[in-house]
């Protein structure tokens, strides 16, 4: 590893700033994810496995299912080449319904890009069917 691999904790939070933003933005396309995450991108979120692939899908089931999102940090720590933190996700649903998840998420990075996430989600408001959202997919 080359000192130019180590991120500063404002390039780490302003790299997952704009990967929230853009998850949470129902406008977003799957190629603007290309300069956020890495092409071999593995996400791991309650016992399931995504790839890159996968990560997109996962991605438009929740566009088509969700009005708005938003995601609040409330800890966040770097070592300038993997994170951690923990949020509150927030949605709404097309249908009105509220859903609030506590997530625990692990972070790596390389080229100033996500390469893996690792996170568990908890369902703090919403229904039953909505513990999925940390991976669901299209139907």
């Amino acid at each position: 590893m080359t000192p130019e691999d180590v991120m500063t904790q404002d390039e780490v939070h302003d790299l997952l700033q704009r990967m929230f933003a853009a998850f949470t933005n129902p406008a977003t396309k799957p190629e603007q994810y290309a300069e956020l995450l890495t092409p071999d991108y593995i996400q791991r979120v309650d016992g399931k496995e995504l790839a890159y692939a996968g990560f997109l899908h996962h991605s438009e089931a929740l566009q088509v299912s969700l009005s708005s999102s938003s995601v609040s940090f409330e800890h966040f720590v770097t070592d300038g080449v993997s994170a951690a933190t923990v949020h509150i996700a927030e949605a709404l649903k097309i249908n009105g319904e509220r859903i609030r998840l506590k997530v625990i998420a692990y972070y790596q990075f390389r080229d100033h890009r996500i390469c893996l996430v690792d996170e568990l989600t908890h369902l703090l408001e919403g229904t039953t069917q909505d513990r999925d959202l940390g991976s669901r997919m299209p139907d």
